[in-house]
This record gives C-alpha cells, structure tokens and sequence, in this order.
C-alpha cells in the first residue's frame, strides 16, 4: 500500500474519531441540559408545593383579620349610629359590605338608615306660581337623597300667542323646561359660585307631585311651574322637603 493510501486511510480514521467525539460530546451535552431541566423541574415542583402550602396560612390570616375588621366595623358603627351620626353609620356598614358582603342584617341595616335619614329634616315652604324661579327653597348636597312631596291647586293662565312650535325653550332661566310637561312642578340647582364668577344653573328636572331625589352637586334648589315667560297663572303649592336638606 502506498503513502498516499495510508495518508487517506489515517485521514478517514481522525475524521471518524472526530465524528464520534462530535456525537459523544453532543450526547453528553444533550444528556447534561435534560438532567438540568429534570433538577429544574423538581425545584419547580417543589417550589409550587411550598408556596401552596404557605398561601394557606396566609388564607387563615386574611379570614381572621376580616372577623377582626367586621366586629370593630360594627362597634363603629353603633357608636356613630348612638351619636346621632346617620351618615358616618352608613359609611362604616357599607365598608363591610364591601370587605364581606355576606355578613347578614347589613343591608337591612343601610335600608332602615336610609329611611330614617329621608324623614328627618322636615322643611315646608309655599311655591308662588304666579312668579319664575324667584328665592331658593332649599340647600341640598351632592350624592345626599332628600324627598319632596307638593301638594294644591292653581290656575294656569296665559294669553300669550304661540305658533306650531309651541312655547319657547330656548332661555331656561324665564322659557319653559324642555321635555317636562306644561305646568308641571320643576326644579333646578344652582352651585355656588367660584372664584367670584356667576354659577351656572344645572338642568331643569321634573319635581311634579314628588319623589326621592339624589343631587348631583351641591347647590341651591329652586322651584317653579313650568310655564312660558309672561303667564298669568296665580295660587300657590304647598312643598314639604325631608332628608338632607337644610334652609337656604
């Protein structure tokens, strides 16, 4: 055989060695990255494991301290409810409800407060039909429900010529309420003024023979019938106010 021949013969042998280092090494190297993610995955599990067991304390932590907080919750709330504080009251009941709203009686509780609060307060004045938004009747404050009941008779009056259109609702602080009945009770709150500049009136809302009414700002109440600018209507209504409403 000659030179050359055993030259390749060697070369062939190194590359096969070579081959079979490259695939040990990449066995070897495939062997070590699973074992790897085999390890990992049992920290994993083992982690997951502990971590379950540890939340379960903490499980037992956050019912206690909810117990905790409803009871001093609820003495707050007699207290409050003993000082003749109705509103306080409500806030502490309905911070439980929101922390454990299956606690029974709370609900019950807020209805009867509520109750309370909107027969408390009583405010009576008379309503001069004959006139437009005149004086304030009342104070009343956002987010605070007071209840008005009107009661009487009046007569209408007006001679005013009117077109197809109907009466004008273009000026609601002497035209007519858009989209309230003709004659009906209406009421409207002013805020009070900022920075020394004029508030602007909210938007008219029906009052007719009364309801439950929950403002959206605090402000001034006024009432009047609504009527178009230049009527002659005359009588008065009476209106009885309760809740959260104080004398202008």
């Amino acid at each position: 055989m000659s030179r050359h021949v055993k030259i390749v013969i060697s070369g062939c042998v190194l590359v096969a060695v070579a081959l079979g280092l490259g695939s040990g090494l990449e066995a070897q190297t495939e062997k070590k990255t699973n074992s790897k993610r085999v390890v990992k995955g049992r920290k994993s599990r083992g982690k997951t494991t502990r971590k379950s067991a540890s939340t379960k304390s903490i499980d037992v932590k956050v019912q206690r301290f909810q117990e905790s907080f409803v009871r001093e919750a609820a003495g707050l709330a007699n207290q409050y409810e003993e000082a003749g504080n109705l509103v306080k009251t409500r806030r502490m009941l309905e911070l439980i409800l929101k922390l454990s709203p299956e606690v029974k009686g709370v609900r019950a509780k807020i209805k009867q407060i509520d109750e309370e609060m909107l027969s408390a307060n009583e405010l009576t004045v008379d309503v001069d039909t004959s006139r437009g938004w005149g004086q304030p009747v009342a104070a009343v404050y956002k987010g605070q429900p007071f209840r008005i009941q009107a009661v009487g008779d009046y007569r209408f009056v007006t001679s005013l010529p009117v077109g197809p259109a109907g009466f004008s609702v273009a000026d609601t602080s002497r035209d007519m309420a858009e989209g309230i009945r003709c004659g009906a009770l209406v009421g409207v709150i002013v805020p009070a003024p900022e920075g020394g500049k004029k508030p602007k009136p909210g938007k008219p809302f029906l009052v007719g023979t009364g309801g439950t009414i929950t403002p959206r700002e605090s402000g001034l109440l006024f009432l009047k019938i609504n009527a178009p600018a230049g009527h002659k209507s005359n009588g008065r209504l009476k209106v009885r106010m309760t809740g959260t409403v104080r004398k202008p």
